[in-house]
C-alpha cells in the first residue's frame, strides 16, 4: 500500500512538474506570439499603446544614449514623456521640422524582422541576434552557419558568424571588417560569444564599442538638448545647422575670373551655387533655404589652420523665386589672414538634402592694397535672415529688360568707398556711354565687403553692352558684359 501510495504520489508529483513546465512553456510561447511582426504593428505596440513609463523598457533601450537614459529617469508626467519621445526621434533625423520619422520607421522595421526571424529564448528583439540586427542592421558581409570546434571559449558544435564591412559605418577597424559570433547552445537558440575573455554570453569589447559608436553617430542633432515644455518648433528655432553629409560635390569657385590674390589682410573666395540644387521651404510670404558655410585657411608650412563657420538663411520673395530654375547664388566669402600664402578649403552645406559642395585651392594675402572684385549683376538680391545681403540671383548670361531695376555687386577691399561718388554706366558697341540712375550702398562696416548698386536700366536698344562701375578716382573701373533685351 505504501509503495503504491509512494508510486501514486511520485507519479502525481511528476505530473505536477510536467504540468508546470507545460504551463511555463505555454505562457512563454503565448508571450512570444504577441510580439508584433509587422513594422506598423511594432510601432503601435512599443511606441503608441505602451504605458509611457514603460517606453524605455522596450527595444528603444538598445539605441538610446546614456545621457538620454538619465533625462528620462527625471521625467515625472506623461506630457513630459511624450515630449521626450518626440524629441528622441527628431534628433535622429536630418530634418526635425517635418512630421516624418525615417529613423524611427527603419528602427521598427528591424524590430519586426527580429521578432519574425530570431526564435529560441529570449526571442525576437530581446535576443542577442535581435539586438545586433536592430542596431547594426543586416550584416554587410553576410551571415553563415559555422562549426566552432577549437574556437577558444566559444567552442561548440555549431553557431553563426555575422560579418560587417566598416567602410560605410560609424566606426573603423584595422582589418576593414569585423565578425560577430553566436554560439548555438540549443537547437535554434543562439547567444553572442567572446572567444578570448568571457565565453558564451560575453559581449566582445570591439562589438560593444561598435554599437556605441553607431548609436552616437545616428544622433544628427547633437546640440539640441531636451527641455520639458518646449515644443519641437521652439527647439528648431534654436538649433544650429546640422552637419551630416550624404553627398559631396565640387563647389564652383570661379577663381580664374576673380583672381586669387588678397589685399589689405583679406582674400575673397567667389562662390556659385545653382539654386535648382537647393531645397526651399515656404516661410510666411517668402521661400527660405538654409546653408552652412565653413572655411579653413592653413598658412604654408603650418600644420593647423583657422576654421570659421557661418549660417546663411536665404530668403526669396515672389520675384526672386521666379528665377530659381536657371539662376545661381553668386557671392563671395571674405577670409581674413596675415600676409602670406595659404591653402584653403571651403565647404557649403545644405542640411535638408545632406549635400555639401567642397573646394580646395590656394590664396595669397598681402598686408596692404586696394581692390574691387569683378561685377556680379542680377535681377534680385538674396537676403540673409541673419541680416544683410549676401549675393545676387543671376543666370549665366545676364539679360536685362529696359526700364526695370537690377542689382550690381562688387566686393571692395582695403577701403570704405564713398557711396555718393559711385557711378554706373552702360557703353554700347559704338562707344557711347549711358548713365544709370540708382543708389549705392556699402554692405559691410569693415574694409572688406560688398558694394551694392541698385539701378534702373535706361530705355536702350537691344544688344550687348559693357557695364562699367566707377568706385574711386584712383581705382580702375570694374567692367562686365550684359545683354539688353
Amino acid at each position: 500500500m505504501d509503495t503504491m501510495v509512494r508510486g501514486v504520489n511520485g507519479r502525481s508529483v511528476s505530473m505536477t512538474i510536467v504540468g508546470a513546465l507545460l504551463l511555463t512553456v505555454g505562457s512563454a510561447a503565448a508571450q512570444h506570439d504577441t510580439l508584433p511582426r509587422e513594422p506598423a504593428a511594432a510601432y503601435r505596440f512599443y511606441d503608441v499603446d505602451v504605458a509611457l513609463e514603460k517606453w524605455f523598457d522596450g527595444p528603444v533601450e538598445y539605441v538610446a544614449l546614456s545621457h538620454e537614459h538619465d533625462v528620462w529617469k527625471k521625467l515625472e508626467t506623461d506630457d513630459e514623456r511624450r515630449q521626450f519621445i518626440d524629441w528622441f526621434w527628431n534628433r535622429r533625423d536630418l530634418d526635425s521640422r517635418d512630421q516624418d520619422y525615417p529613423f524611427r520607421d527603419e528602427f521598427y522595421k528591424r524590430v519586426a524582422y527580429a521578432n519574425n526571424r530570431f526564435k529560441g529564448f529570449p526571442r525576437g528583439w530581446r535576443s542577442d541576434r535581435g539586438r545586433i540586427w536592430i542596431i547594426l542592421g543586416p550584416p554587410s558581409g553576410g551571415m553563415r552557419r559555422v562549426a566552432l570546434r577549437g574556437y577558444g571559449r566559444c567552442s561548440a558544435e555549431s553557431g553563426e558568424s555575422w560579418t560587417y564591412y566598416v567602410q560605410n559605418m560609424a566606426f573603423n577597424s584595422s582589418m576593414g571588417e569585423f565578425t560577430i559570433v553566436f554560439v548555438e547552445e540549443r537547437i535554434g537558440q543562439y547567444r553572442i560569444c567572446d572567444p578570448v575573455m568571457m565565453g558564451t554570453g560575453g559581449w566582445p569589447q570591439g562589438v560593444s564599442r561598435a554599437l556605441e559608436f553607431t548609436n552616437e553617430a545616428v544622433v544628427v542633432d547633437t546640440a539640441n538638448e531636451f527641455e520639458p515644455g518646449r515644443s519641437s518648433a521652439d527647439r528648431e528655432a534654436l538649433t544650429p545647422i546640422v552637419d551630416v553629409v550624404g553627398t559631396v560635390e565640387a563647389l564652383s569657385v570661379p577663381i580664374q575670373r576673380w583672381g586669387a590674390d588678397g589685399v589689405a589682410g583679406a582674400v575673397l573666395i567667389p562662390l556659385e551655387v545653382p539654386l535648382r540644387d537647393l531645397l526651399f521651404e515656404p516661410s510666411g510670404e517668402t521661400l527660405t533655404a538654409t546653408l552652412g558655410v565653413d572655411a579653413t585657411m592653413i598658412a604654408m608650412g603650418d600644420q593647423q589652420g583657422h576654421t570659421g563657420q557661418q549660417r546663411w538663411t536665404l530668403e526669396l520673395d515672389d520675384a526672386a523665386a521666379s528665377t530659381i530654375g536657371g539662376a545661381s547664388l553668386r557671392t563671395a566669402l571674405v577670409l581674413a589672414g596675415d600676409p602670406g600664402g595659404y591653402s584653403v578649403r571651403v565647404r557649403v552645406m545644405e542640411p535638408l538634402s545632406g549635400t555639401a559642395w567642397v573646394w580646395d585651392g590656394a590664396a595669397e594675402v598681402s598686408a596692404t592694397g586696394r581692390a574691387a572684385s569683378p561685377l556680379l549683376v542680377g535681377r534680385s538680391l538674396i537676403r540673409l535672415r541673419e541680416g544683410g545681403e549676401v549675393g545676387v540671383l543671376a543666370p549665366d548670361v545676364v539679360t536685362l529688360p529696359p526700364g526695370e531695376t537690377f542689382v550690381v555687386l562688387s566686393w571692395v577691399r582695403g577701403f570704405v568707398p564713398d557711396a555718393e561718388r559711385v557711378q554706373v554706366r552702360l557703353i554700347d558697341s559704338g562707344g557711347e556711354s549711358h548713365a544709370v540712375t540708382g543708389q549705392a550702398l556699402w554692405g559691410n562696416a569693415s574694409a572688406a565687403g560688398p558694394l551694392i548698386f541698385q539701378g534702373l536700366l535706361p530705355d536702350l536698344p537691344t544688344g550687348m553692352y559693357t557695364l562699367r562701375l566707377s568706385i574711386a578716382d584712383d581705382l580702375e573701373p570694374v567692367l562686365t558684359r550684359v545683354k539688353v533685351q
